[in-house]
């Protein structure tokens, strides 16, 4: 597998986004591993045990 970065656009509602950026949440960070466990390539379990 590739470990090249691609940049990506995405739009959410500003209201999420403020609630996200006062929480401190890495949206890139959130996407990736979302992406992962969609994937199957992480199970839940392994996301929470790396936090």
């Amino acid at each position: 597998m590739e470990n090249k970065a691609v940049k990506k656009t995405l739009t959410i509602p500003k209201w999420l986004n403020d609630a996200a950026e006062s929480e401190g949440i890495n949206f890139s960070q959130l996407l990736q591993k979302a992406c992962q466990e969609r994937l199957g390539m992480v199970k839940k379990g392994e996301r929470d045990a790396k936090r």
